[in-house]
């Protein structure tokens, strides 16, 4: 069964004391579409592109404005043996596409939707050879 650790991003942290401005920049620089969002240590939030759109631009916030008050809160967080098929249940139901992971209480890494998606509608090896194998009787 592949989990979500399995095909977990990279993430990258921006406090919730920054500004937007500075938020896109990082987004930008680091070809990230999200950032969590930390206060100190702890996990408070993630900030999307999204975030971005419909909270910053279409509601013509000033680029001062504090990633706390665009951000997306609770942070949803998954343990890293979730399964794809959970993980993709979780999304639906919370209506996100991404969500943080944890290992032994660190976060470690975040599933995308659409890599999440795109590994659930893949075959496995054994599935493929069954439908080869079924084609040739």
């Amino acid at each position: 069964m592949r989990t979500v650790k399995d095909i977990m991003r990279s993430i990258v942290k921006i406090d919730s004391q920054q500004t937007v401005l500075e938020a896109a920049h990082l987004m930008k620089r680091t070809d990230q579409g999200s950032l969590l969002v930390v206060e100190g240590d702890i996990y408070v939030g993630i900030l999307t592109e999204r975030d971005l759109l419909m909270r910053v631009v279409a509601e013509d916030l000033p680029h001062s404005s504090l990633v706390s008050s665009v951000m997306s809160s609770p942070l949803r967080v998954v343990d890293a043996s979730t399964s794809l098929k959970k993980a993709a249940e979780i999304m639906c139901e919370h209506k996100i596409r991404r969500l943080p992971i944890r290992d032994c209480g660190a976060v470690i890494g975040i599933a995308v939707a659409s890599d999440v998606l795109r590994q659930l509608s893949r075959k496995t090896l054994t599935e493929e050879i069954s439908d080869a194998l079924t084609e040739k009787h």
